[in-house]
């Protein structure tokens, strides 16, 4: 069979790209590694089949392998994600298609709300990087309309993370949570990769939280990202929840801190905070009297100076332990209508059913942009109307 004459160059960036290894592509191929890493050095030249086949698993085009050399991929956000005060390593296509999908959504909703003859959003860049973190997330709770009384109302974490995502939709701000990339679920997303990102705009801001997080991860991601955007900011962050300690850049530092601040106020959690009692068993008290999880009590404890790094790993660990159970019971499946909804974000989902019901959009572009097929959409609509 013919032999594809491909560039090596590119193979080895289309693997590096797609954040797969060499050996994990040799058995997808039905190959040794040992001829996929010859085929890098240009040693050897796969088959056309075979090259086909890399272009799909790596989620390339496959004339990109005729290139002279790999092209040019300016994220077009700030990459703010690090390992201690270190950059990570690239990211990979699954990251680039999930953002490239909320772009075109993001952009199709800006152009709606324009149109609407909507008012560009005074909260967007109210602050910069000199402001405090209380500061910030006084403006954000006044914004937000978020009061102590609405957090003692919700039942547990859970539904305070439900209540927030409602309230800063209400405000104009697209919250989209997927785990997977597009419809596909043979494309997970990583959360060593990334937690979440945020696009800032004054018309149709965007939040993305990675659905493959730990709920209890959600919560402080969605608050750090909504700081970015009282900050003006973009960028894709992947804040690890476990550490107390203050890496990353100056901006990445106070958004962490203004989430913190939101989630569990320093002053009452300072007038909570027992020296003498059981680190757990205070951790889950306070857990439930914050609506938030144990590790963001935990480790709010220890930036505040209140408990010891050491209490908080061994917590830690045992919360990491039970989440992993957890998501292992978990079944799968669901309402497909309210899946789409939450992928999407209520909000641009209500404007594009809205607007192709109307007749001012095509079925079939509405069908594309939601990733739902036309004969769907009005059990869409259904869904997403008959929570109300």
């Amino acid at each position: 069979m013919a032999e594809a004459q491909i560039n090596p160059a590119i193979l080895t960036w289309a693997i590096q790209r797609s954040g797969i290894d060499v050996p994990a592509l040799a058995e997808k191929l039905g190959t040794a590694s040992a001829r996929v890493l010859a085929w890098e050095t240009g040693e050897r030249k796969p088959t056309f089949r075979q090259a086909r086949r890399i272009a799909e698993i790596t989620h390339i085009p496959f004339g990109y392998f005729y290139l002279p050399e790999p092209p040019d991929e300016p994220l077009p956000i700030a990459d703010f994600r690090t390992v201690g005060d270190d950059p990570v390593r690239p990211l990979g296509a699954d990251f680039r298609d999930i953002l490239d999908d909320v772009l075109r959504k993001q952009a199709w909703f800006r152009e709606y709300r324009q149109l609407q003859g909507y008012q560009p959003l005074e909260f967007i860049g109210r602050f910069n990087i000199r402001a405090t973190a209380p500061e910030i997330a006084a403006d954000i709770r006044r914004v937000l309309a978020i009061t102590a009384q609405d957090r003692h109302n919700c039942q547990n974490w859970e539904e305070y993370l439900r209540l927030l995502i409602e309230r800063i939709e209400d405000i104009g701000i697209l919250v989209m949570r997927s785990g997977i990339v597009g419809n596909n679920t043979h494309r997970p997303l990583s959360v060593d990769e990334f937690r979440g990102f945020v696009i800032a705009d004054q018309y149709a801001p965007v939040i993305f939280l990675n659905g493959k997080d730990a709920k209890a991860a959600q919560i402080f991601t969605v608050i750090h990202e909504l700081a970015h955007l009282w900050l003006g900011e973009s960028g894709v962050s992947n804040e690890k929840i476990s550490s107390a300690q203050h890496h990353g850049s100056d901006l990445e530092r106070l958004c962490n801190a203004t989430a913190a601040e939101f989630l569990v106020p320093a002053a009452e959690f300072r007038a909570l905070w027992s020296g003498h009692a059981d680190f757990s068993a205070q951790v889950r008290e306070l857990a439930r009297a914050f609506k938030v999880s144990g590790v963001v009590v935990g480790r709010r404890a220890v930036e505040l100076q209140l408990a010891p790094w050491n209490d908080f790993a061994d917590f830690y660990q045992a919360e990491r332990d039970a989440w992993a159970a957890a998501a292992a019971r978990q079944a799968s499946g669901g309402n497909p209508y309210k899946t789409s909804a939450v992928r999407n974000s209520k909000l641009l989902t209500k404007a594009v059913l809205e607007t192709a019901f109307e007749g001012r959009m095509l079925i079939r572009d509405a069908s594309s942009l939601l990733g739902v097929a036309p004969a769907n959409l009005k059990k869409l609509a259904s869904s997403v109307y008959g929570e109300e």
